[in-house]
Parts: structure tokens; sequence; C-alpha cells
């Protein structure tokens, strides 16, 4: 079974989940159902957890995880699993190593710019 993660933004801040059995802010994401493609489950992943919609822009495959870059759009509902939180650089209290989060925070950044300029 596969896991996906989201780094979505808005503006130059990320959104992050504050996962209490891990003790510490983390990327909405899980594991990938059967027949689910990345794109659903990084969505479902996100709105169950954050309670926000995403616009997937980019995927990037790390170590069995898909990574998803994503603008953050509209809160779906105020029931999430997890508090989150708009970070602008990352918070000192990781779910996961610090070092994960350094190269996948500028490339999706990079994305999600990119994205913008096209559109243009």
């Amino acid at each position: 079974m596969s896991t996906v993660y989201s780094v979505a933004f808005v503006g130059n801040c990320f959104l992050m989940v504050y996962n209490p059995k891990r003790k510490g802010w983390e990327m909405p994401g899980g594991h990938v159902e059967t027949g689910e493609s990345i794109i659903s489950a990084a969505k479902r992943e996100f709105a169950e957890e954050a309670g926000y919609d995403i616009d997937v822009i980019n995927i990037k495959e790390l170590e069995g995880c898909s990574v998803c870059a994503c603008s953050l759009l509209e809160k779906l509902n105020e029931a999430a699993e997890m508090e989150c939180r708009l970070f602008e650089e990352l918070p000192s209290d990781l779910a996961f190593e610090r070092t994960e989060y350094e190269s996948v925070i500028p490339w999706a950044y990079s994305s999600v710019q990119n994205k913008k300029l096209y559109l243009e």
C-alpha cells in the first residue's frame, strides 16, 4: 500500500497539521486506497485531516511516497481531524525528519509558482 502527502501553499505560506499521536507538525497525508488515484487520495486525506480542498499541481515520488505540490483552496468543513496552521518556515516540533521537508517544500513552492506563471 502506498502513501501520499501534500504540501499546499497560499502565497508563501504552507499548511501543516498537528498530529497528536506523533506529537508534531506534518503535512496532511495517508494511505492510498485500492483503486484510488494519487490525486484523489491526496485530496481526500487533505480534506479529512485539515478540512480544506487543494489543487494538485505536481507529483514527486520520494522513497515509496508520492508527494503533491498544491495550491490551498477553500475550507470544506470545520470538523477536520487535526489542528491546522499556516507556516512561512518549518516549526521546531515536527512529526518527521526535518531533512525530508527541507528539500520538498522548495520544490513544491516552485511548482506552485511556475503554474501561476503559465496561467498569466
